[in-house]
């Protein structure tokens, strides 16, 4: 089987090598003025720092792929299946109690997060001693999530499986709904996963409906069979149009279009055919068309939309390259004006730091009321447990209310993360067109009609230390090493994820995992109603200040970055108009040395042009290419 995954890998090597061709060409053009620092991680240009972050985020782009679905439906049993490999518990008993991120390493081994900051390297065989419901009940050893790595072809080119709790018996939670939605909402591709015959129940197809109305493109629903029903076709038939009717009824009630597919699998029957190498009885599992059209979604849809990202920050920063062209080409035409030059634009970036501070502090003002808010939401589940608290009547409810709370916490925590990441990030595409501005005037103060300054929302986003963290993990997968990336962070998703993911970390994994840590050894050693809860309320109040500590860091972190990126942004400006003000003034003496330096400008402004249309067409399918020509 080709590996997956590798129609996308051609194109984005198609992509790297366009950057790498900007990258030769910009590096040329700076060989000329010296503005990179000696032994520096960090570049004094704001094009050069750009393409770098380009690089590193196409180069770790990773896809994930999650597996939802009810306890014991089959999802860790068709996630091996998928992959090739032993990667997830496949017992009766409900198994799984964090997310399980699975992906590509040189070396199995796997990393453990917990509550309390802390990172543990363990072996894959230990991964069930933190992942499982029978070694680590309601979770209480505080773990937020397991990160796998396996040497498996399948992950190779950036994919990322998640195989998700499955709560508790949903038949009496509809807490689960809401948190299963909010998990599919941030994955690449979601497999939701159901179990028929016996029977789907109520809740299940309520559950499913409620998938369907939330978004058709990235979800594949599968319905699992047990081996003896798979291969019974009236069976099959009859439980298909049965839950394919009330799917496509759904959909039409929340005003969705599109094809509806429900795809019968006997994931027994895969994983099996994985562990023989029997290609027959994989293609007769039902798994190979589905992870075909996995694969299609994600190379044609997910993997379009990074690429394109990609090379329209490569556009933009070519725009920003021809801007700097324009002002050698001015400055050459009249060395005369150099003072003049000079002395004009001292005035002007004087004015633009001015400016700078007060546009940051005005933006800056969003964040209070959107704090609020997000402490708001995380709060919300606490004022709702302490009422409910007073009415439980016995020990055993106590013990429901803890999951029961633990779940509500984490999907009001998700909630929260989502909101910060949406708001914060409106108003840095904001801030960032308002910066843009006040580039391009000084731009065209100083005379020229080149290509405007554009800037990247991502660069504001991401911070240096940041993007090195990033390179490192990198550095760190290939070489097969351990690696600390943490689900949210810029691991995941794709670049306008991982970009998100910077913000705002998994609050709600987080406060779910401080719940079943702080909870679990309480409860057991209070078997008295009035002391258990007296007990509880103070660990209430302990994880909610606990938990708002973590935002109110978070955000200032947040704000923090945003302000050393927007510092960073506008030196680098300077910095590079200044230099081409020295190198004009270095040989403003020698005649010849002018006429080779115009001739050059007009090359390299040629050589951008060409940049940018190699990115585009690296993206672009041809009849798109010849619109875009011809418009």
């Amino acid at each position: 089987m080709a590996e997956f995954l590798d129609g996308f890998d051609v194109e984005r090597s198609a992509l790297l090598s366009a950057l790498a061709h900007t990258e030769d060409v910009w590096g040329r053009f700076q060989q000329q003025r010296g503005l990179e620092v000696e032994g520096s991680v960090d570049s004094d240009s704001l094009i050069a720092d750009e393409l770098s972050r380009v690089r590193a985020e196409l180069e770790s782009t990773e896809f994930t792929v999650g597996i939802f679905g009810l306890i014991k439906r089959g999802k860790s049993t068709l996630l091996n299946a998928l992959i090739g490999a032993e990667v997830s518990s496949m017992h009766v008993t409900p198994e799984t109690a964090v997310p399980v991120y699975v992906s590509y390493g040189d070396a199995p081994e796997a990393t453990v997060h917990f509550a309390d900051g802390t990172i543990r390297h363990v072996a894959v065989e230990e991964v069930h001693r933190f992942t499982s419901q029978k070694a680590n009940p309601q979770n209480r050893l505080g773990v937020t999530v397991v990160e796998q790595q396996v040497p498996v072809g399948f992950l190779r080119n950036g994919t990322r499986l998640i195989d998700t709790p499955g709560l508790d018996d949903a038949e009496a939670d509809d807490v689960y709904t809401e948190r299963t939605l909010q998990e599919l909402d941030v994955v690449d591709a979601g497999i939701v996963l159901f179990l028929s015959p016996p029977t789907v129940s109520a809740t299940e197809l309520r559950f499913l409906e409620e998938v369907v109305a939330r978004d058709l493109k990235k979800t594949f629903l599968v319905c699992n069979m047990y081996p003896q029903h798979f291969h019974d076709r009236e069976t099959r038939t009859s439980v298909l149009d049965y839950v394919g009717g009330r799917i496509v009824e759904a959909s039409r009630r929340a005003g969705r279009t599109g094809e509806v597919w429900v795809y019968p699998v006997c994931a027994l029957e895969a994983w099996q055919a994985r562990q023989r190498d029997d290609i027959v009885q994989w293609r007769r599992s039902g798994a190979d068309r589905l992870l075909r059209d996995v694969e299609n979604y994600l190379s044609g849809f997910a993997g379009r939309q990074t690429l394109r990202m990609g090379a329209d920050r490569i556009v933009h920063a070519v725009a920003t390259a021809q801007a700097e062209v324009s002002v050698r080409q001015q400055l050459l035409s009249d060395p005369q004006q150099l003072h003049t030059f000079r002395r004009d634009l001292d005035r002007n970036i004087m004015a633009l730091e001015h400016r700078f501070d007060d546009v940051l502090s005005l933006a800056l003002t969003d964040v209070a009321p959107l704090k609020m808010r997000i402490r708001s939401l995380v709060l919300q589940p606490f004022s709702r447990a302490k009422q409910d608290l007073d009415a439980l009547s016995t020990v055993e409810e106590i013990d429901a209310f803890a999951g029961r709370f633990r779940r509500q916490l984490e999907v009001a925590g998700e909630l929260a993360s989502r909101q910060f990441a949406e708001g914060f990030e409106h108003l840095v595409a904001r801030l960032q067109r308002q910066l843009e501005q006040r580039f391009q005037s000084v731009i065209t103060e100083l005379g020229t009609s080149g290509g405007e300054v554009r800037l990247s929302s991502n660069a504001l986003l991401v911070t240096p230390d940041q993007l090195q963290q990033l390179r490192d993990r990198e550095h760190r997968s290939r070489a097969g090493t351990k690696t600390g990336a943490v689900a949210g962070g810029l691991a995941g998703g794709g670049a306008a994820f991982a970009a998100a993911g910077a913000m705002l970390g998994p609050v709600g994994l987080l406060a779910g995992a401080l719940v079943g840590w702080k909870m679990s050894d309480l409860l057991a050693g209070h078997r008295s109603l009035d002391r258990a809860r007296t007990a509880i309320l103070g660990r209430l109040d302990e994880i909610a200040a606990e938990l708002l500590r973590e935002v109110d860091r978070q955000v200032s972190q947040a704000i923090e970055n945003l302000r050393t990126s927007v510092t960073r942004h506008r030196r680098a400006f300077a910095a590079d108009l200044y230099q081409q003000f020295d190198l004009v003034q270095a040989i403003s003496a020698d005649a010849a040395a002018l006429e080779s330096y115009r001739r050059d400008a007009a090359r390299f402004e040629q050589a951008f042009v060409g940049c940018a249309e190699r990115a585009r067409r690296a993206v672009l399918p041809p009849e798109d290419l010849r619109e875009t020509a011809s418009a």
